[in-house]
This record gives structure tokens, C-alpha cells and sequence, in this order.
């Protein structure tokens, strides 16, 4: 009885290739930073600052204050592939003291197409006089050079990936990685 080649080796071929697609197949987490539409950014005076510049008494223009500014943005963080992404998680991002980032899911997953999206603030003190401040204050932070935000997620065989999304006063990118980033 002769059993040709192919009838033999055609299964165990689409049972590897099923394999590899469970094994290897990975989702693709995107992020972005939008301003919130309802307050994008400000500053609020808390009042003059003692560290003046000049000596007493002071020309109004020169007056430094004591500023507090703030970013509101919206961190959206959506899957643009057809595998599911589970246990997504913000690895690294810009946060002090006086930041906020809206508390996410610790169990969240994402399907084909669907995303996340939380409340993000930044914060800057600093002593300004009023044309430092009005400087200062843009859409993007004026206190950094890039905003960097790593997230980790894993595809159905728990395999880890990541992406980390860099945001400066011009552009933004996504970079979707296989391993976490040194340092």
C-alpha cells in the first residue's frame, strides 16, 4: 500500500503552521496622547514667589510669581491587530508626585479593535514672572524634552510584548517590541 508523501506530511504541516500562529502571533497595542477637550492645559498663580531677581523695589514686569501648570490629556491605548491582547499594564511613565494617571483594570484585556482610555495630568511648579509664564505654557509640557510611555501586554500564549510610545513637541511614535527596553 503506498501512501504518498504529501497525504503523510500536509497534516502535520498545518499543525505546525497552527502552532507557530498560537505560539508567535502578536497583538499590537498603539498609544496616544490627546489633549482633553474639556482642559487642556493652564496655569494657575499661587502668588508672589520669594525668589526675586531684582532688589527691591521691584518693576511689575519683572515680578516672579509662583506658577502651577498643568497638562490634561487623554491616554487612549487601543489594539490595531486581530489578536487579543491580556494583562496590559503600564510598565514606565511620567508620573511625580503632583501627577495623575486615572487607575486602569489590573486584569485588562483588549480585543481586535477595541481600546482603553484614561485621564492623564501633568504638573510643573516654578517661579516665572508673567512673560516667562506665557512661554512656558504651550500644548506640550514646557518642562520636558519627550514624554516616554512603555505598556507590556501578552498574546494568548502568555508570551510577553510591549510598546513603548515617545511623544515630543513634534511628533509621536509607536515602537512595538519584542523584549522590555534597557534602560
Amino acid at each position: 500500500m503506498d501512501v504518498p508523501v504529501s497525504a503523510i506530511t500536509k497534516p502535520i504541516i498545518g499543525k505546525l503552521i497552527a502552532l507557530q500562529s498560537f505560539f508567535f502571533a502578536r497583538p499590537r497595542l498603539d498609544i496616544d496622547l490627546r489633549p482633553n477637550a474639556e482642559s487642556l492645559f493652564g496655569q494657575k498663580s499661587l502668588g508672589p514667589s520669594t525668589d526675586q531677581d531684582h532688589d527691591e523695589p521691584i518693576p511689575i514686569p519683572y515680578v516672579k510669581y509662583d506658577f502651577e501648570f498643568f497638562w490634561n490629556y487623554k491616554l487612549r491605548i487601543k489594539n490595531n491587530s486581530s489578536k487579543t491582547a491580556y494583562n496590559i499594564k503600564i510598565e514606565k511613565i511620567h508620573k511625580t508626585g503632583e501627577d495623575y494617571l486615572e487607575k486602569q483594570d489590573e486584569i485588562a484585556s483588549l480585543k481586535d479593535g477595541e481600546e482603553i482610555e484614561l485621564n492623564y495630568t501633568l504638573r510643573h511648579s516654578s517661579s516665572k514672572n508673567g512673560q516667562e509664564a506665557k512661554q512656558f505654557l504651550s500644548k506640550f509640557p514646557g518642562h520636558l524634552e519627550k514624554l516616554e510611555i512603555l505598556v507590556s501586554y501578552t498574546n494568548e500564549s502568555r508570551k510577553k510584548f510591549y510598546t513603548r510610545f515617545i511623544a515630543t513637541p513634534t511628533e509621536k511614535t509607536n515602537e512595538h517590541l519584542l523584549r522590555k527596553p534597557k534602560k
